[in-house]
This record gives structure tokens, C-alpha cells and sequence, in this order.
């Protein structure tokens, strides 16, 4: 029988940690070490004895209390393992949850399975960029061929790479495709996650000039064990009247054509990028968030 232990104080133990999730075939980078270090500082970790089989756990602490919930720039959690775990694996990390952690809501990851009477759904979209580009070009809707048109119309160049200060800076004061302002904390996270992501070359910051050489959208994808993640999207206003973000898309669409890549949005509440996406082809995944743990 292979014992699962509850790891409080990550240390030493990150490295056999992270080795795990990058070998799940599960692994997502909201996971890895250094990622939890920025949204949840406090986080600890369930593990087997063998280190085949991990579950972070993202503990806030609150008038003295622990407290579990999904940290803000982390959608797909859960339990992790180099094989594909069993529902009966996943039961059991979930019962060994300490029993007086207050629990809100926790979200796992697509290969999790777990009963529908514990579980609200959420979704995610998925475009596997493994076909030529011709290929995933001709399944493009009519609408994103329209707006990739006005793309070239409108004489939008790409630049594959800028930095994370520049991003921040377009987001924070000249975006109009989220409907509310950053917040200062939110800067303060999207700044440490690009930084780091670049650090360990898990990053691409793609973005969208316009005809005056201005900048017009920027997107932020994060790469990680076959899988690019769209975390943060911005355009001006000019960006989105030109097709700007439609047109960053294609541009890595194009650029990483024929890889092992799955291209993703994670977050259910990027409706504008999701429905984008899947103008784009791309499919819907569903992944479970716990309601309570039973």
C-alpha cells in the first residue's frame, strides 16, 4: 500500500513535486511551485509515497483559520499523478484533506473524475493545433475570416514577443476588451506570473500593431506540458474595431501548426474569449469544481 502523506511546509520536497506534475500527463502549469508561490503563498500539498501522485492544496489563512478556495489565476488544480489517475485515487486524496480545513470551493482538472452530486461544471475550450494550418484554417468560422480580413485591411503587423512592463502598461490603461479596470493586486499577480513564465521559457507575449506602429492587443499565453494558455487578453479601441486579437490568434495558430500543442482558455469567465476561440474551431472541455467535499 503506497501511504499518502500531508505535506505543510513545501521546502525540499518542491523538487520531487514539480517533477510529478511534469511528467502527469494531467499536469497544468497553475500547479508547478513557483506558481503557487505567487497566487497562494501558503499553499501545502497531499502526496503518495512514491511522489507518483500529488494534489496541491491552495490554503488561505483567515482570522487564524485555514481556509481552502481557488486562488485567482489558477483554474485547473487538483489530483496530478504520471499516469492518468482512478476515481478511486482522487476519492481518496480528497479524504485526506484535513477535515478542519474550511472548505469553499476548489477546482480539479478534466481527467479527475469525481460524482456529479459534489461538482459544479465548468468549462474550457480546446484547439488542438496538431493538423497542418491550412487545415485549421479552413475550419475557421466565416466571422473570424471576416476579421482576420479587416486585419489586413487595416495593415496590423505582429510582434511575436514584448515585455511583460509594456503589457501591463497597454492593459492598464488603454484596455477596453475586459469590462472592468485591472486592480492593483491583479497587476501586481499578471506581473509576477509573466515574469517567472519567461524565466523558465513557459511564456509568449504576442501582440498587435497598428498602421501608426501603435500598439493595438497583446495576449498573454502560458506554454507548459503541451498545452497553451491564453491567462490575459487586452485591445484598445482601434483593437478590437480591426480585428486585432482575432489576428494575434491566427498568428500562433500559424506558428506552432503541426506541434503537439493544444491551444486554451481555461477561465469560464472569458466569455468574449471563449466564444472566440471557438469561432476559431476549438472544442469545449469540462472540468469539476468541488461544492463541498464529500
Amino acid at each position: 500500500m503506497n501511504p499518502i502523506n500531508h505535506i505543510i511546509i513545501p521546502g525540499e520536497a518542491v523538487e520531487k513535486y514539480n517533477s510529478c506534475i511534469s511528467a502527469s500527463p494531467n499536469g497544468t502549469i497553475y500547479a508547478l511551485s513557483w506558481y503557487l508561490d505567487i497566487i497562494c503563498p501558503d499553499w501545502e500539498f497531499i502526496v503518495n509515497g512514491d511522489y507518483s501522485t500529488v494534489m496541491p492544496l491552495p490554503v488561505f489563512k483567515s482570522m487564524g483559520r485555514k481556509i481552502l478556495k481557488q486562488p485567482d489565476y489558477a483554474f485547473q488544480l487538483g489530483v496530478f499523478s504520471t499516469s492518468i489517475p482512478d476515481p478511486v485515487t482522487v476519492y481518496e486524496f480528497l479524504q485526506a484533506i484535513p477535515k478542519n480545513y474550511r472548505f469553499r470551493n476548489l477546482c480539479m482538472n478534466k481527467f479527475n473524475i469525481i460524482k456529479k452530486s459534489i461538482t459544479r461544471i465548468h468549462n474550457a475550450t480546446e484547439l488542438d493545433l496538431i493538423s497542418p494550418y491550412t487545415q485549421t484554417r479552413s475550419r475557421y468560422s466565416h466571422f473570424i475570416q471576416q476579421r482576420l480580413s479587416l486585419a489586413e485591411e487595416n495593415s496590423l503587423s505582429f510582434i511575436g514577443n514584448i515585455s511583460v512592463n509594456d503589457l501591463l502598461m497597454f492593459s492598464y490603461r488603454l484596455d477596453k476588451l475586459s469590462k472592468q479596470k485591472l486592480k492593483p493586486n491583479q497587476v501586481s499577480f499578471l506581473r509576477l506570473i509573466a515574469s517567472n513564465a519567461i524565466r523558465y521559457r513557459s511564456a509568449q507575449i504576442a501582440s498587435a500593431f497598428d498602421a501608426s506602429n501603435n500598439l493595438c492587443a497583446a495576449i498573454l499565453f502560458l506554454i507548459f506540458n503541451g498545452r497553451a494558455s491564453i491567462l490575459h487578453a487586452a485591445a484598445s479601441g482601434e483593437g478590437l474595431v480591426t480585428g486585432a486579437l482575432e489576428f494575434i490568434i491566427d498568428r500562433f495558430i500559424s506558428e506552432n501548426s503541426e506541434q503537439n500543442l493544444i491551444l486554451g482558455i481555461d477561465n469560464p469567465g472569458e466569455k468574449h474569449l471563449m466564444e472566440t476561440l471557438k469561432n476559431f474551431g476549438s472544442s469545449i472541455s469540462d472540468y469539476p469544481c468541488l461544492k463541498h467535499i464529500g
